[in-house]
């Protein structure tokens, strides 16, 4: 029951994460094609971009960690991890994924606040965020088929 919720929960703050990055994008293209200035509406996107990557970060591993029923065990503990594809996506490579993107997000943010010109703030949020959407997206596509 609670593993269920939290799981429900995790997706719908993924959707609303993934909403956020679109967003960003956006400005981030806008902003860049425009020439305007980088301002708030574009560093407080790009902020709560970032702080769904965190929220979703600590929710996964609560899920991971804490919430699986003691019947199903780990994911590691698993005989069949290395050789069941499913198993393997879910205990590596979607955590591997999904740790890379917020980073890449992480990277980006640093990149806009070092930064002096819009011109360059715009194209740092473009490419980081860009990378880091392209492997959430990528990730989520892999997931579907698995679950």
């Amino acid at each position: 029951m609670i593993y269920s919720s939290a799981f429900n929960i995790h997706v719908y703050i993924s959707a609303i994460t993934l909403l956020a990055g679109l967003t960003t994008l956006g400005l981030a293209i806008h902003g860049w094609r425009t020439n305007r200035n980088f301002g708030r509406k574009d560093s407080v996107s790009s902020l709560v971009f970032s702080i769904g990557l965190y929220f979703q970060l600590i929710l996964g591993f609560m899920i991971y960690f804490t919430l699986r029923t003691s019947l199903e065990g780990a994911v590691w503990d698993v005989p069949d991890t290395e050789n069941d594809a499913s198993l393997r996506f879910w205990a590596i490579e979607h955590i591997a994924l999904m740790i890379l993107a917020l980073f890449l997000t992480q990277l980006g943010r640093l990149f806009i606040k070092r930064s002096s010109k819009s011109i360059l703030k715009f194209k740092a949020s473009l490419f980081y965020n860009s990378a880091s959407m392209l492997l959430i997206l990528f990730s989520l596509s892999i997931a579907l088929i698995f679950r």
